[in-house]
């Protein structure tokens, strides 16, 4: 499978992160609500991870900073932030957000993977959370951390988990068995009020078993992980995560996250803290924090 940098850009620039998370007409009213389902749903983890606090008059780089949410809560802390973005789209959205809240932040629109338009150790923090397995040229994008971090700087990174559950138990023996079960024209809509998976998912899914029968490996795990049409994501154990930031040092690990949405039987009976420590174990979330 060979997807270019253009064909990512299309998809994330036609839906931006979380963007869908509210409907509120209020532009105010629609980030709180975004923050508030963002923190307090399965992404709980993000305000511990992430340590917002730590940065206060600091200069922060993200790199992917979608719709601003993360950025936001860095820069009201007093980090002086910059948000960088593939999509024009997210950028327009973070800057509506930090300028409606009256929070100084400074964004571009930047392909990481060509090069970050600033100057050698300009960061003290470089952030990026889910982004960077979407790019082809993941290593790029880690040199020019690298490159751009003050000696002693930091980074937190978050990749997608190979050594989950969501990864070996749902995407790759789940919902293989039962993709057969999308050839009927009526199943979408049948499985979605069972299982209250979002209906245009499973019919995306289903288009793409007829367009596409014959998938590879990285295909698959592409369209099961961002949605139907996400043309690329990839995913890494603690080895390939630990090679991909080699030129750091004190690099360490942890996973969180366990998404009981995806399991619409079982996780309605899964008590809260026992969810939580599964994504301790096996969760779909690889943090990476590492110093230059």
């Amino acid at each position: 499978m060979t997807i270019g940098i253009n064909e990512v850009r299309e998809f994330w620039n036609a839906n931006p992160c979380n963007s869908t998370l509210s409907h509120e007409e209020d532009r105010k009213q629609y980030f709180e609500e975004i923050t508030r389902k963002r923190y307090g749903g399965h992404d709980w983890h993000i305000p511990t991870t992430a340590r917002f606090d730590l940065y206060r008059g600091k200069d922060v780089l993200e790199i992917g900073c979608g719709i601003g949410t993360d950025g936001f809560e860095f820069a009201k802390r007093g980090a002086r932030y910059v948000g960088i973005d593939l999509t024009a789209n997210s950028v327009a959205i973070a800057k509506e957000r930090f300028s409606l809240f009256n929070v100084e932040g400074t964004f571009k629109v930047v392909n990481a993977e060509e090069g970050l338009p600033f100057e050698r150790e300009s960061f003290d923090h470089v952030y990026s959370f889910g982004v960077i397995h979407h790019s082809p040229k993941t290593e790029a994008i880690v040199d020019e951390m690298y490159r751009v971090l003050r000696p002693g700087g930091s980074l937190t990174v978050m990749l997608y988990n190979r050594s989950s559950i969501n990864y070996y138990v749902e995407i790759m023996f789940l919902r293989r068995l039962f993709r057969a079960m999308l050839y009927p024209q009526f199943m979408p809509k049948l499985l979605s009020e069972l299982t209250g998976f979002p209906e245009w998912k499973l019919q995306g899914h289903r288009e793409v078993l007829f367009s596409k029968p014959n998938l590879s490996k990285d295909e698959w795990i592409s369209i099961n992980t961002d949605g139907p049409y996400c043309p690329l994501a990839k995913v890494y154990n603690k080895s390939e995560a630990h090679e991909l930031f080699r030129k750091f040092r004190d690099v360490k690990q942890e996973v969180w996250e366990f998404n009981t949405e995806h399991w619409p039987f079982v996780g309605k009976v899964i008590p809260k803290r026992i969810a939580q420590a599964i994504g301790r174990l096996w969760g779909w979330h690889r943090m990476i924090y590492a110093t230059k």
